[in-house]
């Protein structure tokens, strides 16, 4: 779930990230003057892509090109790009002599309806912002530095991709625009906030697309579609709303991206990092594994004290045994945290967070039950029932007292090893936004259990793509550290990635 409602430099990166290799992934064509078919190009990562547009293998219009027709061929089955930015993304290219230097140099790639982007009409999967859309032609008229870094590292926008109305389920079924389909079934949700995102990865349209998280919006989609994702430390990344866009009280959102390859992933944060807080160390480009070995926890509680489904509690603990074989020390506990009073402090947030958009219907001089999901207005009367200063207060207190606990618990250990959902990948409907408020909350509170946690204290955490179900649907696994430990979760996804490959698994709905 991610950033709501009233969340609304050029950074160099260096050439040599191309020469980082990934075993998975190709780094140059089969033979020389050999055009590259869309199957071929399809085994190559974001960094990969660039650097055969700087060896003038092919050239971005061609890749562009390529990734409009990967879109044509699956958007209709699986209805995961909204806005197809064709004119846009070759107007780009046409600006451009040159792709330039930058690590992602002419590569194409998709944005999640919710983030600031000047040439895209982002209305966050709502027909109340989209409604303003329309009277005003956009709401944004600059990037916010956040897609400043993204275009000055090369990257060639091609789409938007769909997303929950205002981020605010795990799901990705949002009235105006419909459900978004996983491509390893098209019965199955994609997850949510990020799962148009996730799923055009997983799917082969681009190796590498944004998406953000406000309580596991880039991990669950990640975990349910079968690819890559990390939520970075709170206050890492640049900021990707500056426009409209008040100041959370506690900030729980954050932006990075969804991948096929750990190596992209990696080179995405060295673009997009804020290498000028000061409160945070800059990770830079994290090239490998590490030869430290881990001290790595293990807990299977969610945070309600329920237990994960078997097929997941399978899968974790199967991934518990690989990092075992792979050297690390892994033990098994019980986390340090009030997991009830967390929840309800977490909730109550999301719905204090969610309540001012009230004042956003009345002031365009609409009906709310015309232009907000159900959903949305359980949250808001939520909001308004406890009090949003109160909600604010309640929740500053208990994710702080966490905070302190999380911080002694990894003096101890190194990494934190969790589910990322207390179930398998659900079929589409079942956390349907239309439907009673109450019976759809306890259900979210119940499945949602494990990621919330690393919103509220502003720790990393990552969704590995190591397990399938016996009906063959992802499962990933969820690794997290202490605040500004991005490097170890990374060297420590490129041990698995190598240990226990993904890259090459192809879900049922494929782009080539």
């Amino acid at each position: 779930m991610k950033r709501t409602r009233r969340n609304f430099l050029k950074q160099s990166a260096s050439v040599s990230l191309v020469a980082a290799s990934s075993a998975f992934f190709r780094t140059s064509a089969t033979s020389a003057g050999t055009k590259l078919t869309s199957s071929e190009l399809v085994s190559y990562d974001a960094v990969g892509l660039a650097g055969l547009i700087r060896k003038k293998e092919i050239t971005p219009l061609e890749l562009v090109e390529d990734t409009l027709r990967r879109i044509e061929r699956v958007n209709p089955k699986l209805n995961l790009v909204l806005t197809k930015l064709y004119d846009v993304a070759k107007a780009q290219l046409r600006a451009k002599q040159n792709p330039g230097d930058g690590v992602f140099a002419g590569v194409p790639v998709l944005l999640k309806n919710i983030v600031q982007y000047k040439e895209a009409k982002i209305d966050q999967g709502s027909r109340l912002l989209a409604a303003m859309v329309a009277k005003t032609g956009g709401l944004y008229q600059k990037n916010s530095p956040f897609t400043d870094a993204m275009e000055q590292a090369g990257f060639i926008v091609t789409g938007v991709t769909n997303a929950p109305e205002f981020g605010l389920i795990e799901t990705t079924e949002s009235v105006l625009y419909g459900p978004a389909r996983n491509p390893w079934n098209t019965e199955y949700t994609t997850g949510g906030s990020s799962g148009g995102s996730a799923a055009a990865v997983a799917a082969g349209i681009v190796p590498l697309a944004h998406a953000n998280d406000g309580g596991g919006s880039i991990r669950i989609p990640a975990c349910q579609c079968g690819v890559f994702g990390l939520k970075p430390t709170r206050g890492r990344e640049l900021k990707a709303f500056t426009e409209n866009a008040p100041e959370e009280p506690i900030q729980i959102s954050s932006d990075l991206c969804v991948s096929r390859s750990v190596r992209d992933t990696a080179a995405f944060l060295n673009i997009v990092e804020n290498k000028n807080n000061a409160a945070l160390p800059p990770v830079g480009f994290v090239s490998g594994p590490a030869k430290k070995r881990l001290r790595i926890a293990l807990a299977l509680d969610g945070l309600n004290g329920t237990q994960p489904d078997p097929q997941v509690e399978k899968a974790i603990r199967a991934t518990a045994k690989l990092c075992d074989k792979l050297g690390h020390k892994v033990e098994e506990v019980k986390l340090p945290l009030n997991g009830g009073e967390m929840t309800d402090a977490f909730i109550g947030y999301w719905a204090a967070e969610t309540a001012g958009l009230e004042m956003l219907v009345k002031f365009q001089g609409l009906k709310r039950e015309d232009v907000l999901e159900p959903w949305t207005l359980g949250l808001i009367d939520l909001g308004k029932k406890r009090g949003v200063e109160a909600c604010v207060k309640q929740a500053a207190k208990v994710f702080g007292e966490a905070a302190t606990s999380l911080e002694k618990f990894f003096q101890t250990y190194d990494v934190l090893l969790t589910p990322v959902m207390r179930i398998p990948p659900y079929k589409i409907g079942w956390h349907d936004p239309r439907q009673n408020f109450e019976m759809l909350l306890a259900r979210v509170l119940n499945e949602v259990c494990y990621t919330p946690l690393h919103n509220a204290v502003g720790t990393p955490a990552m969704s590995v793509p190591l397990s399938w179900t016996k009906d063959g649907l992802p499962i990933g696994s969820q690794f997290a550290a202490w605040r500004g430990g991005e490097a170890t979760l990374l060297q420590l996804a490129y041990e698995l990635e190598a240990a226990q490959p993904w890259a090459k698994k192809r879900p049922t709905v494929f782009a080539v």
